[in-house]
């Protein structure tokens, strides 16, 4: 079902009392891992965020400079002003270690790099299903951020990956307040939504990361995508350009429809925007702001269901 949300209307996520604004910032561009970015533009952009009212933040100590930067940004910002999330599992030194242990040292030096002492919520970050035993099982990360809740160390629980197998065995304990999935809810894949009954169910907010696929739903030119380590898949590429076609015969942009759609559906209690830059918090904002006639909407479902990647 879609409705036309504000980017500012705020839901909670899961049975938390957490209350988030719909568009959020992650923080994983801003740290640089997807290339340089000046610390100053880093630190602006999440300050640029707050002042537009976007006030949650996402990190992970995987995004490279990202809890060092928003720490700084937030130096001097009272506390109940924003909603700070991070990650546990891919730190870069205890990466992909999922043990009790390492979500400790982990959670403890994001507090330390982000200058407060507790966390809205913390995210097991990445496991592979390899790795669920481990998270789940006796002396594994989710036994940590338990106690972590209990102590008041974070408010919430929940888990951030791509895998899906990996997000239904976390959402069956019961424990996650959120499930963050990226890249699968984008104008070419809606694979996302085959986890919103299983949600539901047990009372977990789904949040849709990289709504815009890594950047491809941008505007930019697909070919400038991608890093030296990573490009983006031909189909994907084929794709976005025929969205681009579409998108310039109705006068409308990428971005524009890219960002609503995913505001758009009831399934997301929110969705995060991965800006590095001042200049890209404040494009971000204007796009969903901008008005989509209906018919646009309409016409739509026609355009998806010829476009839709499986995976």
């Amino acid at each position: 079902m879609y409705h036309s949300p504000h980017p500012l209307d705020k839901r909670k996520l899961g049975r938390s009392d957490i209350e988030v604004s719909r568009l959020s910032l992650g923080g994983a561009g801003l740290g640089g891992i997807f290339g340089q970015v000046p610390e100053a533009e880093g630190i602006a952009a999440v300050q640029k965020a707050l002042e537009l009212g976007l006030h949650w933040l996402d990190t992970s100590p995987f995004y490279k400079e990202s809890e060092r930067r928003m720490g700084m940004a937030l130096r001097g910002v009272p506390r109940e002003q924003y909603v700070l999330s991070s990650k546990a599992g891919t730190h870069p030194d205890w990466f992909q270690q999922y043990s009790a242990e390492s979500f400790y040292r982990s959670v403890d030096n994001s507090l330390r790099l982000l200058g407060t002492d507790y966390l809205d919520l913390c995210l097991i970050h990445d496991p592979l299903p390899r790795h669920m035993d481990e998270v789940l099982g006796p002396g594994g990360g989710l036994e940590a951020l338990r106690d972590l809740k209990q102590q008041g160390i974070i408010r919430a629980i929940g888990i951030g990956v791509r895998q899906h197998a990996s997000l239904q065995r976390a959402i069956d304990t019961g424990e996650m307040d959120v499930a963050l999935t990226f890249s699968d809810y984008t104008l070419m894949r809606q694979t996302a939504l085959k986890l919103q009954s299983h949600a539901q169910n047990h009372g977990t907010a789904l949040v849709n990361g990289a709504p815009l696929a890594m950047g491809l739903l941008s505007g930019q030119a697909p070919e400038k995508i991608g890093t030296s380590a990573w490009k983006p898949p031909q189909e994907e590429v084929s794709a976005v350009k025929e969205i681009a076609a579409w998108c310039g015969q109705r006068g409308i942009t990428v971005l524009s429809l890219a960002l609503q759609f995913s505001l758009r559906q009831e399934a997301f209690a929110a969705t995060l925007i991965g800006a590095s830059t001042p200049a890209e918090v404040e494009q971000s904002f204007a796009a969903v702001c901008e008005p989509i006639p209906v018919p646009i909407w309409e016409e739509l479902p026609e355009l998806l269901a010829r476009l839709r990647l499986s995976n």
